[in-house]
């Protein structure tokens, strides 16, 4: 395995090794986000499957990452750090932004991963109370269940609601339950999308857009969406920017070569990933490859 020491990495170095020419999976989501694998799980099947580098890539945490690091030591693969951060700015909300490479101990990524826990922390409180309120009965044992409380979430509440029989699979809680307004109006706090980029930047890190085409609406055509898709890939490149995930399960073929003619016209970095989270109710992305 190829261990990478921070201080001696520059990011060309990174640039390189995601570029590499090699089986790899560069989003990945594990049991301390809302995965359901072990760090350790998932780099024992990636190798078995012939992976040559990935990188674990939790929402907003590092922990997945960190203990992935450690485990992989000595193993034939090449593991690199990686984080998906959720973020928002002024015209767009809910942009995904992968960070690789950056140095787990900077200053900065922790006091950030520190007000990401607080803020998830404070919306959870009041999303267990608005169910509660609703008529679904849901205690700190209950979150406690799911994942050993490594992570709790949307789709831990989800997970939740179908256990104890109010729905017939966690999927189906974000388009019943979860539309009720009282839960719609409950908004998790995230960092601007600039400000993590640049965040990723002084990590020593590389940031790249992560699955642009999830930001198509519902019902929206892919020709209507298409000028919308290009003012947000030149608000990204403004903000700095240093790659797209060109391919990735929400993109068809068509869409990954615009993403790539994109990306290869502005000299962006081309990032792949399964966006894995588990093997049971995995995602539908069959409405993004609608014409």
């Amino acid at each position: 395995m190829e261990m990478m020491e921070y201080s001696r990495c520059s990011k060309q170095n990174i640039a390189e090794i995601l570029t590499a020419d090699v089986r790899k999976d560069l989003h990945i989501h594990t049991c301390y986000s809302d995965g359901a694998l072990t760090p350790q799980e998932v780099i024992d099947r990636w190798m078995s499957e012939g992976y040559k580098l990935i990188a674990i890539t939790d929402h907003d945490g590092i922990d997945g990452s960190v203990i992935g690091m450690s485990y992989a030591a000595g193993k034939d693969i090449t593991f690199i750090s990686g984080v998906e951060f959720d973020s928002a700015d002024e015209r767009f909300t809910d942009v995904h932004i992968l960070g690789y490479g950056f140095d787990y101990q900077c200053r900065e990524i922790k006091a950030a991963m520190s007000w990401i826990k607080l803020s998830r922390g404070r919306r959870n409180d009041r999303l267990m109370d608005a169910l509660n309120d609703l008529g679904y009965e849901i205690t700190l044992d209950d979150i406690g269940d799911i994942n050993e409380g490594r992570y709790i979430g949307k789709p831990t509440f989800a997970l939740i609601l179908y256990r104890k029989g109010y729905v017939a699979d966690p999927q189906e809680a974000f388009t019943t339950v979860m539309r009720n307004p009282s839960i719609k109006r409950i908004r998790k706090e995230t960092l601007k999308t600039p400000d993590v980029i640049d965040l990723i930047h002084t990590a020593g890190g590389i940031a790249v857009f992560a699955h642009p085409i999830e930001q198509r609406r519902r019902g929206e055509s892919f020709e209507e969406f298409r000028p919308r898709l290009y003012e947000l890939l030149e608000q990204m490149r403004e903000y700095g920017v240093d790659g797209i995930e060109c391919f990735h399960p929400s993109a068809d073929e068509y869409q990954q070569k615009l993403l790539c003619d994109y990306a290869g016209k502005h000299d962006l970095l081309i990032t792949r990933g399964s966006d894995f989270h588990r093997d049971s109710n995995p995602r539908d992305f069959s409405g993004y490859h609608m014409p």
